[in-house]
């Protein structure tokens, strides 16, 4: 029987879908591992597909199957995704074309078409057509922080912007950190920014960038959720950072 492995940004859910999915015949284990240990686990017992959930934090998806499309060892396991919000799955497959996309009911039907049509020679990931500006949300004419930046760091921004260090007033900010340690010494005051309106991106250096840091994604997620944020948003910012959008959890400040 066909072995799946089903990822969900929270591994519980991926835990639960993968349950409902043995009810239904299906072989399915959840995807446990975060992290770089994550992927050596897949490379070493790897599945006859990967399931991706789409419904709830869409961009944690989409980015998973990014990664594991441009991963030389697991680029050729076919990927099914749980078709969420149309626009959303929209976006997924315009950087995913040939990836397998099905709604819940489907999805048993999508993966077995997703093995038996195991791409040999898969097609790379689609940048967005978006600006890494769009991506960010920052707007013509607005302000934006780049709170510890690199002198080297370049961002190309839309026409009137202004970039300062400090948050006051910045409609945007970016938080550059290059390792635990000095993230969770910013992270209280990062929860202090939160406010309507604006948007408040943590970055961390890629491991595939070779800068030194401890920080991962879900290291990253790990800090943010202890002083009471949650993320719900990650994109590529260039070719060292990672970014992931984060807010007060519910019941939280603002």
């Amino acid at each position: 029987m066909a072995r799946v492995l089903v990822i969900h940004r929270e591994p519980a859910e991926a835990a639960e879908l993968a349950a409902r999915l043995r009810d239904r015949g299906v072989e399915a284990q959840p995807y446990l591992t975060l992290g770089p240990r994550g992927f050596r686990g897949i490379r070493g017992d790897p599945p006859d597909a990967i399931l991706i959930d789409l419904n709830r934090a869409p961009s944690y998806g989409r980015t998973m199957g990014a990664l594991l499309r441009e991963s030389a060892s697991l680029r050729t396991i076919p990927l099914v995704f749980i078709a969420g919000e149309p626009a959303k799955t929209a976006a997924a497959k315009r950087i995913l074309p040939d990836a397998f996309y099905a709604p819940w009911s489907e999805v048993p039907a999508a993966i077995k078409r997703a093995i038996a049509r195991a791409p040999r020679n898969p097609l790379a990931p689609r940048p967005p057509a978006r600006s890494v500006a769009q991506k960010l949300g920052i707007e013509p004419d607005s302000a934006v922080a780049l709170c510890h930046a690199p002198a080297e760091f370049a961002l190309d921004l839309p026409a009137g912007v202004r970039v300062r260090k400090h948050p006051d007033g910045a409609a945007v900010v970016l938080v550059f950190a290059r390792s635990a340690a000095a993230l969770a010494r910013e992270l209280p005051a990062v929860a202090g920014l939160m406010e309507k309106g604006r948007r408040v991106w943590l970055l961390w250096p890629k491991k595939a960038s070779k800068v030194e840091s401890g920080l991962t994604m879900p290291r990253v997620r790990e800090l943010a959720i202890a002083t009471g944020l949650i993320d719900y948003k990650v994109c590529a910012v260039d070719a060292t950072w990672s970014a992931m959008a984060v807010g007060p959890r519910r019941g939280g400040r603002g």
